[in-house]
């Protein structure tokens, strides 16, 4: 994302924040709403933001830059297949923690250029981790297969949360040729 002056950059969090609040309290993200609790004009907030789908994108940018993060020193990882669960488990939480976030980190055709991008740099440091770890995989599998897989395992986590630790292993199970 571009650098933004400081009065734009001040107004783009607030608009974040207005529409966290927004969200946090069950209410849909309307430009409108957001911009009144953000207390900005609409005009800023479609500056920012041309849709709420675009906001709703924006919102997770933070969540993209943590897994990337953690992909990355998974990758680095001397245990490869270790670091591999761990990646896939921690994605599990944030997949299940913030379903924007899933939705944004799968969808092939997002609204904004910079979740696009995002979402580029997470596949390619996911990649880098599943290539070290690619002997004991089910051939055929990749990053993004293994990124849907645990988005709809999400999903399903959503709905029975004390489950988790069994539907990942369920996965996992499936997925590796040999377990650790």
């Amino acid at each position: 994302m571009a650098t933004l002056r400081r009065d734009a950059a001040r107004n783009r969090e607030r608009i974040i924040t207005a529409a966290r609040e927004l969200g946090a309290s069950g209410e849909s993200l309307q430009l409108n709403a957001v911009a009144r609790r953000a207390e900005v004009g609409i005009g800023t907030v479609y500056r920012h933001f041309a849709s709420p789908e675009a906001l709703s994108e924006g919102l997770v940018e933070h969540r993209f830059a943590q897994l990337i993060a953690d992909a990355r020193s998974a990758a680095e990882d001397a245990d490869a297949l270790g670091a591999l669960r761990g990646f896939l488990s921690k994605s599990l939480e944030v997949f299940v923690d913030d379903p924007a976030f899933a939705s944004a980190s799968v969808n092939a055709s997002p609204v904004r250029e910079e979740t696009r991008e995002l979402r580029d740099q997470l596949i390619e440091a996911f990649a880098a981790l599943v290539s070290r770890s690619e002997s004991s995989l089910r051939p055929g599998l990749d990053a993004l297969d293994l990124m849907i897989l645990t988005c709809g395992l999400g999903y399903s986590v959503r709905l029975r949360p004390e489950r988790a630790a069994v539907y990942l292993e369920a996965m996992l199970d499936e997925v590796l040729v040999t377990k650790s």
